[in-house]
């Protein structure tokens, strides 16, 4: 009987890993092809900009920096943020409005500036799982557009300049493009055969799992390490975040202090001491 381990192949990273994502997305060429697919109506003609892995933030040290995937600008100043999204997440409307503002407080108005010469901006999310999470409600449409609409009259829109766009891979993609549809099988690691620009692309993919492994390898297992020391810091910070907030709801409930104490304690006393809940609430009452 023949005991010969049997075979695994390496395991296939795909369009959506972040590396293989940034390489292939470099391509200027095919980058403006899916701006020009995404948003056919803003007849998208060149990238004079191309930035990948932005690093954005600002000089406050306890401030949440962000690192946008691809950051371009087109030939009439319109700004582009094409994400890849590989997790379902209930707060990514939140993490988009935070993208939003660091994009616009990286235009800062000068002095005798205008606000009309604030660029337009699109914000691109790419997402491989459900994003639906993050809306009000179930919806499984493959394409979504985010303005800024009145909430009594949603034919009514605020004209600030800026559009989200949320595109599902495994949502369903009846009345859109098939150009759309190709991207989702991209996303989704399908054949995909429609036009020289994505069969260029899934050849390129191929050739990173080849030629890049050891760096994709190397960089998956630093973002792995990078995830566990953060969540032990999250969880932290968590746990500090959910006793504020409840110290703030009781407070505006009328209990007194003697109740809050006692109630925030049988909550949290295993992770804070007394002192440092009594600091929480006196932080809380100060408005800190």
């Amino acid at each position: 009987m023949s005991h010969e381990a049997k075979y695994v192949p390496p395991k296939r990273y795909p369009f959506t890993e972040d590396k293989i994502f940034g390489w292939v997305m470099e391509n200027q060429e095919f980058c403006l092809y899916l701006l020009q697919i995404i948003l056919p109506d803003l007849n998208i003609k060149e990238i004079v900009e191309f930035q990948k892995q932005d690093a954005m933030g600002n000089d406050d040290r306890e401030a949440k920096d962000i690192r946008l995937d691809i950051k371009v600008v087109d030939d009439q100043g319109r700004i582009f943020d094409i994400e890849m999204q590989t997790t379902a997440s209930v707060y990514l409307g939140r993490r988009i409005r935070y993208y939003q503002s660091m994009i616009d407080g990286d235009r800062i108005l000068k002095a005798g500036e205008y606000y009309s010469q604030l660029p337009d901006t699109y914000i691109i999310f790419l997402c491989s799982e459900d994003p639906s999470r993050a809306f009000n409600k179930p919806d499984n449409k493959a394409v979504h557009f985010f303005r800024t609409i009145d909430a009594k009259d949603s034919d009514l829109e605020l004209n600030d300049g800026s559009t989200k766009v949320i595109i599902n891979s495994k949502g369903d993609f009846a009345g859109e493009s098939d150009k759309l549809k190709e991207l989702a099988k991209l996303m989704n690691d399908e054949e995909v055969s429609l036009n020289e620009h994505f069969i260029w692309a899934q050849n390129r993919v191929d050739e990173l799992n080849k030629d890049r492994r050891s760096n994709i390898v190397s960089y998956e297992r630093n973002k792995n390490e990078w995830l566990i020391e953060g969540e032990g810091q999250g969880i932290l910070k968590g746990r500090a975040e959910g006793l504020t907030n409840l110290i703030i709801i009781l407070g505006e409930s009328d209990f007194s202090d003697e109740q809050i104490f006692a109630k925030v304690k049988s909550r949290y006393g295993k992770y804070f001491t007394d002192e440092q809940i009594k600091q929480f609430m006196d932080e809380a009452k100060l408005g800190v």
